[in-house]
């Protein structure tokens, strides 16, 4: 294992910290780490029990020194082992308790939450809101982030695991089985967000991303746009985004719109429009895109001052960031309700009773960009 460096800022009495994690980003957030009684276990089919370092031992064919020995120290252990002993720790979804021998029983008053990106603000109202909803109960809020990569994702999910969480909560679902395993077996509640997944593994709050590309495609025909396109990432919500919005066009006589993968910042799409001649309708896969996509417009000349129905090409974005509202024309674009969605997770992994999975809808915003 790396080093651990923790750097807490201790002013007005608030707890503050980054922690570097084999160079991951892990921040705390919160004051006041009481322990409550309400948060339960994560769903009915998951085990009474996380998987034991001795299970693991037993599954390797080793000791649990051995085991204890790859954990801690792993340049000491022959590669043959150590690699037997780290296939076993994924099959059984085995994560090592990081949480010093003392504590390893107690409860931490923690939440891990895991966003695909801090680089902008799309997710920002979620964590805001689940914040505003766990810290003043004494729970403190553990960011992660993957950066959009599956295998980093489950290192993330690990690295959040082994701080003992009481719960887990993340933007979307596990990119990999054996991340959906960590969740499964840690026997904590578990709320998957932004979307709403077909066979979740404890609760949803989140929203429709298809029918979110469905309303774009439709609004944009129904203009009589039809040289249109999608703009942004392809990860799973993104293209379900990409899914909806091809499907609902070509269902309504377009012509089948094109699309345009994008890095994740906001920078590619400036000069996306090189790459989609004589587009009349853009669907970016969230605001940042759109707003650099604008940009690209204004530079080329394809910008108006004005009505939505003056534009040489509509744009439309998702997530409603405060810039959209205030660039010229504004932007278009689909509101998620961001706020809601953290708050609602985090009151999930509080209770059992009610429903589990949340669909917290979304809407179409016109302005002047389409």
């Amino acid at each position: 294992m790396t080093a651990l460096s923790l750097v807490v800022d201790a002013c007005n009495g608030n707890g503050s910290a980054v922690i570097d994690l084999a160079q991951a980003e892990i921040m705390y957030f919160g004051r006041n780490f009481a322990s409550l009684t309400n948060m339960t276990t994560a769903e009915p089919n998951a085990p009474h029990s996380a998987p034991t370092l001795s299970a693991v031992a037993r599954l390797a064919g080793v000791s649990s020194i051995t085991v204890s020995r790859v954990v801690r120290l792993p340049n000491l252990v022959a590669p043959e082992t150590r690699g037997r002993v780290e296939a076993a720790m994924r099959e059984l979804g085995y994560v090592p308790n990081l949480v010093a021998g003392s504590l390893a029983s107690a409860r931490t008053s923690s939440v891990g939450v895991l966003v695909p990106t801090i680089a902008n603000s799309i997710f920002a109202d979620t964590v805001q809101g689940l914040s505003d909803e766990l810290e003043p109960l004494g729970y403190a809020v553990i960011l992660a982030q993957s950066r959009y990569d599956a295998a980093r994702e489950d290192h993330m999910l690990a690295a959040l695991l082994s701080r003992r969480p009481e719960a887990i909560i993340m933007v979307g679902s596990p990119a990999t089985d054996d991340g959906a395993r960590l969740l499964r077996r840690a026997g904590i509640p578990v709320a998957e967000t932004w979307d709403l997944p077909a066979a979740p593994i404890d609760a949803v709050a989140g929203f429709d991303n298809y029918q979110a590309g469905v309303a774009v495609a439709r609004h944009l025909v129904a203009q009589g746009r039809r040289e249109l396109a999608f703009i942004g990432g392809d990860d799973p919500r993104a293209t379900r985004r990409w899914n909806g919005f091809k499907d609902a066009a070509l269902e309504l006589g377009a012509k089948i719109p094109r699309r345009l993968i994008l890095e994740r910042n906001a920078s590619g799409s400036v000069a996306a429009l090189a790459n989609l001649p004589g587009v009349d309708a853009v669907f970016a896969a969230n605001d940042a895109h759109a707003i650099g996509f604008m940009s690209g417009l204004r530079a080329a000349g394809l910008q108006r001052i004005g009505p939505a129905s003056e534009q040489p090409v509509a744009v439309i974005g998702l997530g409603d960031l405060e810039m959209g509202r205030l660039i010229a024309p504004a932007l278009s674009t689909i509101r998620v309700h961001g706020d809601a969605i953290g708050r609602t997770a985090a009151k999930l992994m509080m209770t059992r009773s009610g429903p589990r999975q949340v669909d917290l809808g979304f809407e179409l915003v016109l302005r002047d960009s389409g």
